[in-house]
């Protein structure tokens, strides 16, 4: 496989996992908003911690794919 498609391959699946993490991000909030006085303060803790590991992922993603257009640009 060239360099090229090499790296087009990996733009698209960091795009699939930046959107993934996207909707998770949305589903969490979403949950949170209706079951914020119905659920335990544990439960919305780590509702939290998964929204800042998903917020870091996406983050992550987004600076991988940028870097990976750039080198594709590079090329």
């Amino acid at each position: 496989m060239p360099k090229i498609d090499r790296i087009k391959a990996k733009i698209a699946f960091h795009e699939k996992m930046f959107f993934a993490a996207l909707a998770v991000i949305l589903a969490v909030i979403g949950w949170a908003a209706e079951r914020y006085l119905i659920v335990s303060f544990w439960v919305l803790s780590l509702a939290g911690a998964g929204l800042f590991c998903s917020l870091a992922f996406a983050f992550w993603s987004y600076k991988r794919m940028k870097r990976l257009l750039e080198d594709l640009e590079n090329e």
